[in-house]
């Protein structure tokens, strides 16, 4: 069995087509136990291709999964003891209730999970609907439902994908105090998301997708080492000699976007920027945040150009 340093998760070389696409090229993946791990990349990134391998439910073409360490090789279904979660939007029975709907989940995992129900109904603040029928729950509900379910299991690993879609502002603010506060009892989170600001709150490692493959993977404190000037949209008086200033101004970098203009900076130099603009007689109209350093990176590693290179060909062996 897994020691308590040992990877909750540990899979390499992961590879899977389907028929003449490449879904996921050959990804390396180490979530460290206790850790919340995010998974970030825009729609066909190849990010939910992953997590059902991880959970079994697609098979690898090629590479190999250590789930807390544990193979389906040696432990067949049982290598899943311990893991919970959902992939893409989870699903109930809609003309029974939440209640019920847990209820014959935790049938199915027998055990204890049925005296669970109450609390984990508690832990998503679903309690006092749990009598309603789910046909009837709006989407934010149904996936604080989905968490409620995977919770019966007490997983040592919790496997989200995209657990805050459809959730309001208070709702995402709740599903990540829930986030913290399992991982501060031990549990090992992965989460999928295409929002960087919700992995900058939650996560403390991200692995970064772009077409199938891997472009950053690491903490998030390497991420922000590489993270660019914030960009903010500036409309002033007179445009062509705040473009100018900027130029002259050190750590400050712009360029015209339409009628107005992108400048690059760190708060400390935008704020001598915007002081020197006002010295100089010259009216700032606007100023908006444009994208955060972190946004700044993520959009500069998720949309480069195309490599030349052609994709590796993929072995059509399926692993067992």
């Amino acid at each position: 069995m897994d020691e308590p340093s040992s990877p909750a998760i540990e899979a390499l070389g992961l590879t899977k087509r389907f028929e003449d696409t490449v879904a996921v090229a050959g990804v390396d993946l180490r979530v460290g136990p206790g850790r919340v791990h995010g998974m970030l990349g825009p729609n066909g990134a190849g990010k939910t291709t992953l997590l059902t391998m991880l959970m079994g439910l697609v098979r690898p073409d090629a590479g190999s999964i250590r789930i807390l360490g544990r193979t389906r090789e040696e432990f067949g279904a049982r290598v899943l003891d311990g893991v919970a979660g959902f992939v893409e939007s989870p699903r109930f029975y809609p003309y029974l209730s939440g209640r019920r709907n847990l209820t014959l989940l935790a049938e199915l995992d027998g055990g204890p999970a049925a005296s669970r129900i109450d609390e984990a109904l508690e832990l998503v603040d679903l309690r006092d609907q749990a009598g309603a029928k789910v046909g009837g729950y709006s989407v934010g509900m149904r996936q604080r439902l989905g968490i409620a379910g995977a919770l019966l299991r007490d997983p040592r690993l919790l496997i989200l994908d995209e657990p805050a879609s459809g959730l309001d502002p208070a709702g995402m603010r709740d599903m990540r105090a829930l986030v913290a506060r399992l991982a501060g009892d031990g549990v090992t989170v992965l989460l999928s998301s295409h929002d960087m600001g919700e992995v900058e709150e939650l996560c403390d490692d991200v692995t970064i997708m772009r077409r199938g493959g891997v472009v950053f993977d690491g903490s998030m404190e390497r991420l922000r080492e590489r993270a660019p000037d914030p960009a903010f949209r500036l409309a002033t008086s007179d445009d062509e000699r705040a473009l100018t200033m900027a130029g002259d101004t050190p750590g400050v970098a712009a360029a015209v976007a339409g009628r107005e203009l992108i400048v690059h900076a760190q708060r400390e130099h935008l704020d001598e920027y915007v002081i020197a603009l006002g010295r100089a007689g010259v009216a700032v109209r606007r100023l908006d945040l444009e994208s955060s350093p972190l946004e700044a990176l993520f959009f500069a590693l998720t949309e480069a150009e195309e490599p030349k290179e052609p994709a590796p060909d993929v072995p059509q062996e399926v692993a067992p």
